[in-house]
């Protein structure tokens, strides 16, 4: 298992017992699973009773990423998306765009750091991941377009602050480049992503209509979000809009059109399985990492850099939404203080920060802030959301029983 460090097989079904365990447990007491990994690893950090293990940068984005994008993006269907298409652009382009400059400024005026400096971390504290809170939100019965808006948010959002962070950091690590410059490489990494991606989803999803055999739909799907990914990243244009533009293809079309009901179930499960046992062993790296990274060293920057964070999304949030106030489609104050307190932070933005270049200025510091702010969400912002939810009177009715750990409801066709 190339998780850095070394771990073997054993430790690794040794972490698979661990998540096995807590989930079940969490289940019993009704605990979010998310939380209660990130929680006992941190123990587990404390203890020691893995040392060898690491969470890698390369390895969450090769390994663990693709399928995590991929099994988001197969469920979000089409016609949802464009009904939202204009909420989710502002909150996922605009808004990430936004919270990662407001972010940069604040800490540049209140640390006195290089702006250049803070607006790298400004762009890889911006990228969302709320799987707990979408949870919450699918057990309590809220409105399904308020968590396709969550959730579209953070798949979208993700390659929008991979490609920002790349930019920003070529500028800090100094190599010079004309504003004009950065924006048609943004824009080249955002659409060439969108188009290889969108390509390879279809190609699959053609070939997809000459197989009746689930298994082998199962392969294809498995190739599809690893290939999109890799291929992507070999041509130099976004691997994960690469990855998130194929599973959408494939969703909405080649699952539909070229797929038996058979292979429909088997790949949803399949992939609904694959991002559960991800996502556990992420959430539980995460936990151990925290206690390698001595984010407790630097109490004045997180007790400061913790509040700018939340001032960076909430001005994304609740100033773009006044643009679609008197729209049809605009946000409901209470969605709009939900997304605000919702947009927890997980593992992308760890490997981020832990893929800094040494020689960056600062970057303990960013090292630290990312991993406080990223506790911080998922213990405190992750823990209150369910009784915001019921605070702001947002919750219809009960969708599905409130033990289940994984996807909370079946998607409609």
């Amino acid at each position: 298992m190339p998780i850095q460090g070394g771990l073997d097989v054993s430790g690794f079904v040794g972490l698979l017992l661990v998540a096995f365990l807590v989930a079940l447990a969490g289940q019993r007491h009704k605990l979010p699973y998310p939380l209660a990994l990130v929680c006992t690893g941190l123990a587990i950090g404390a203890t020691g009773a893995f040392p060898e293990v690491r969470l890698a940068p390369q390895t969450l984005f090769t390994l663990f990423l693709p399928p995590l994008l991929f099994e988001s993006a197969l469920h979000i269907r089409a016609q949802e998306l464009r009904n939202n298409a204009r909420v989710v652009f502002l909150l996922a382009v605009l808004g990430t765009v936004l919270s990662a400059f407001v972010i940069a400024a604040l800490i540049s005026w209140v640390f006195h750091v290089p702006l250049l400096v803070t607006l790298v971390f400004g762009a890889l504290i911006s990228p969302t991941d709320p799987i707990s809170v979408i949870a919450m939100l699918k057990r309590q019965g809220v409105d399904r377009r308020l968590y396709l808006i969550l959730e579209a948010e953070s798949l979208f959002n993700d390659g929008v602050a991979v490609v920002l962070f790349t930019s920003l950091l070529t500028l800090a690590a100094g190599q010079s480049i004309g504003l004009w410059t950065g924006v048609v490489s943004f824009l080249v990494m955002m659409l060439g992503g969108t188009t290889l991606g969108g390509l390879i989803g279809w190609m699959a999803s053609r070939i997809a209509r000459r197989s009746d055999d689930h298994l082998l739909d199962l392969m294809l799907t498995t190739i599809v979000a690893f290939g999109s990914y890799l291929l992507a990243e070999a041509v130099h244009v976004s691997g994960v809009v690469a990855v998130v533009s194929a599973g959408l293809v494939v969703g909405n079309h080649g699952m539909a059109a070229g797929m038996t009901a058979r292979s429909r179930l088997a790949v949803t499960s399949f992939w609904e399985y694959a991002a559960f046992l991800v996502n556990s062993i992420v959430f539980l790296l995460i936990g151990i990492e925290a206690d390698a990274a001595h984010w407790w060293e630097h109490p004045a920057v997180l007790l400061v850099g913790i509040p700018i964070v939340l001032v960076g999304r909430a001005i994304a949030v609740y100033g773009l939404s006044a643009l679609l106030r008197g729209m049809d489609r605009s946000l409901p104050f209470a969605w709009q203080h939900l997304l605000v307190w919702g947009g927890l932070r997980g593992a992308l933005c760890l490997a981020l920060a832990l893929g800094l270049p040494s020689g960056l200025p600062f970057r303990e510091r960013i090292v630290s802030m990312t991993f406080g702010y990223v506790l911080f969400s998922l213990l405190v912002q992750g823990l209150t959301v369910d009784a915001l939810i019921k605070r702001l009177g947002i919750a219809i009715r009960p969708l599905v029983p409130p033990d289940r750990p994984g996807r909370e409801v079946d998607q409609p066709e």
